[in-house]
């Protein structure tokens, strides 16, 4: 019975808001639950006075003053990022003594829903593109001193040309020590380091994801670079590209001599682009 007690609990206590539920004084009113991280619950609210749509983040009572440390942290990260790409901070309020954080809305599809849910089928030059937004972004983060630490599809919105970055629940000042799970592999500890490197890695992760979509066992592939953490045996054997992308997705696994930072990155990948319009 107390096993059975200790696995319910964390379930129970995390349970999400209802639906319209009011929060700071009656200012903003839940309209759904978006989702669970490691350590926040994410919902779309909206603020009555003004009707704006907006996103509150909680941190989970399961994972006690750890999650509530992560997102102060996140709140702090998004109000030195200012960025039209990224989540604007507007106000970190108590609630039942935990703070919750409300920050703009980025409207638009995730990469996750557009592989997963749509089957979206991105070509090369399409994967380069979507590469270089994102890496570009990431250059911004860090040229300010701060780490993502998660770059993957969920947390990359399209909105036709533009793209957004959100979740900032696990990124760090560069240099701070990084926060992982207590039972994470090397691989977690590699994504982890609060050092661009980090993000860079997850990019060629990224990167495989949506060349991927075009092969013709996608699902199964993808669902094998999850569950494989870096090892992704094949690919240069099953995937057809430019030796120019081949390169840079070697470079971004730490396959061959890594990038020095998000610069080198982007200069390669214009290049890509560049051969690929040529023909």
């Amino acid at each position: 019975m107390l096993n059975y007690m200790k696995e319910v609990h964390p379930a129970w206590i995390d349970y999400p808001l209802r639906e319209g539920k009011r929060l700071a004084a009656g200012r903003y009113c839940v309209e759904r639950f978006l989702g669970a991280g490691s350590y926040g619950l994410t919902y779309m609210c909206r603020e009555l006075a003004t009707g704006q749509p907006v996103v509150i983040k909680q941190p989970k009572p399961s994972k006690g003053k750890l999650g509530i440390e992560l997102l102060l942290r996140e709140a702090d990260i998004l109000k030195a990022l200012e960025h039209p790409a990224i989540p604007r901070w507007i106000e970190t309020f108590m609630h039942h003594k935990r703070p919750f954080l409300v920050m703009s809305h980025m409207q638009g599809e995730t990469v996750e829903e557009l592989l997963f849910e749509q089957h979206t089928v991105f070509s090369e030059r399409q994967s380069l593109r979507l590469l270089r937004g994102v890496a570009s972004i990431a250059g911004f983060i860090h040229n300010q001193g701060y780490v993502h630490l998660d770059l993957r599809p969920p947390n990359v919105i399209v909105q036709g040309e533009r793209l957004y970055l959100i979740d900032f629940g696990l990124a760090a000042r560069i240099g701070e020590p990084a926060r992982v799970e207590p039972n994470a592999d090397e691989e977690a500890w590699r994504r982890r380091m609060a050092e661009p490197d980090s993000d860079l890695y997850a990019l060629g992760h990224f990167l495989l994801f949506l060349l991927y979509s075009g092969y013709e066992a996608a699902d199964e592939r993808r669902a094998s670079i999850l569950s494989n953490g870096g090892d992704v045996p094949g690919w240069e054997q099953e995937l057809e590209m430019r030796p120019e992308t081949r390169r840079i997705l070697r470079k971004l696994l730490q396959l061959d001599a890594p990038y020095p930072g998000a610069a080198a990155l982007l200069h390669d990948v214009e290049a890509a682009e560049a051969r690929l319009a040529e023909g």
